[in-house]
């Protein structure tokens, strides 16, 4: 019999082995693999990144303390709109002399009062300085939400990662099979399963790499949000905002600086006015006693005012007006910087989808060549070295599409994180 017609009937005896073999060695492995954890299902159990950002938000400093903040914003605001620039004060005095025995007691009241623009310009003063707290509040929470979504997407993409390696740690087991089969059958050297197990335990150990990611990942989150980190997240897409210029208006750092521009007007408003202290009204009471006289009471009411202020006042007047002209200046420059980040941040997205395109036509031909490559070589007809070329390929196609999709995903919350827009 010649040698093509041997490998012919022993190719015939060989196919139903093999597909019997294909189809049983599948599930065993997964059995005997570590079930992967979920790479972020969307279910009613998981967590979307609007309830991470919610379960951070509620853990900050800033927030448990917000209405202490606003109970003493009210408290300050009341106290620059009091008729009392400062506290009364009370004096009195004892005098004694030997003539005729006279004895004088006086007791004097005093109180600065604030004139109706003082209290106006301190009022305004004040409500700006509340209105920069305010807008900080709000820049706090913009600047937590960008770590939460950056983190958010990291635990995604190492999971994502995770779940590739454990497939392909399946598919490694399923090749060692084959190859431990073709051996016994005398089709191929033992060599070629060395080779299988040696693929198998280097995906074993990329499969334990990525699961350290992941965990690496887990714990930012968990610095972030607390034990929530442990559930599943949601694969969800942001709603990408709006990019027009206009929809810079109501971001945040901008908000911010147009409030320090008002706070230090208004500072230098303050400074400019009220460059002498608030006029004191006073109230004197003087008893007068003396031997063998009767007593004698007086009663004084006295205006005091200070003047010539405005030498003391000129350090404060130039440090409100160049605190003025730094936040004039910093408005314009912080919307270019801006309008550059949503420029970027879009390009990205583009760019991402661009590449998930080219990357999905990549990852159906390498599949498609995987799996004809792998119908071949359990049928005798392809070496090992070429079938685990086409696994590897397939691998790092799957691996470059699956983080291409994280990667736009993340790409889209960048967008609004550039926008000023919460999750």
């Amino acid at each position: 019999m010649s040698l093509f017609a041997r490998a012919l009937l022993r190719a015939r005896f060989l196919l139903p082995l093999a597909i019997c073999t294909s189809f049983s060695a599948l599930p065993v492995a997964a059995q005997n693999a570590a079930p992967a954890p979920s790479a972020v299902t969307a279910s009613a159990a998981s967590l979307t990144l609007a309830e991470a950002f919610q379960l951070a938000l509620a853990q900050q400093p800033w927030t448990l303390a917000a209405s202490a903040r606003q109970r003493e914003q009210q408290s300050r605001e009341a106290l620059a709109d009091s008729w009392l620039a400062d506290s009364p004060t009370i004096a009195s005095g004892l005098k004694t002399g030997n003539r005729d025995g006279l004895r004088e007691f006086e007791i004097e009241i005093s109180a600065p009062i604030a004139t109706a623009s003082r209290r106006s310009i301190q009022v305004a003063s004040v409500r700006s300085e509340s209105a920069v707290y305010t807008a900080t509040l709000a820049q706090l929470a913009l600047k937590l939400a960008g770590e939460v979504r950056d983190a958010f997407w990291a635990v995604q993409l190492a999971a994502g990662e995770l779940t590739l390696a454990d497939d392909e740690v399946k598919r490694a087991e399923l090749v060692a099979t084959d190859s431990a089969r073709r051996t016994t059958a005398g089709d191929s050297a033992r060599v070629d399963t060395l080779q299988a197990e040696l693929t198998a335990q280097t995906l074993r150990s990329t499969r334990v790499e990525a699961e350290q990611r992941l965990n690496a990942a887990k714990q930012v989150l968990r610095g972030l949000i607390g034990d929530a980190a442990n559930r599943g997240l949601a694969d969800t897409v942001e709603t990408r905002g709006n990019v027009a210029a206009r929809a810079l208006n109501d971001h945040p750092s901008l908000r911010l600086a147009a409030q320090s521009e008002q706070l230090a007007r208004a500072k230098l408003n303050e400074a400019a006015t009220l460059t002498n202290g608030a006029p004191t009204v006073s109230f004197a009471l003087t008893n007068e006693r003396s031997g063998g006289s009767a007593n004698a009471s007086t009663a004084r009411i006295g205006v005091s005012f200070q003047f010539g202020g405005t030498q003391r006042a000129t350090p404060r007047i130039a440090q409100a007006g160049a605190e003025l002209t730094e936040a004039q200046a910093s408005v314009p420059l912080l919307r270019r910087q801006l309008e550059a980040e949503v420029a970027s941040a879009q390009a990205a997205v583009i760019s991402a989808e661009r590449r998930i395109e080219v990357l999905a036509e990549r990852g159906r031909l390498a599949n498609e060549v995987a799996t004809l490559y792998a119908k071949a070589y359990r049928l005798g007809e392809l070496d090992l070295p070429t079938r685990l070329r086409a696994e590897g390929e397939r691998a790092s196609a799957n691996l470059a599409l699956n983080r291409a999709r994280i990667e736009l995903k993340h790409a889209i919350s960048r967008v609004n994180q550039s926008l000023g827009l919460l999750p």
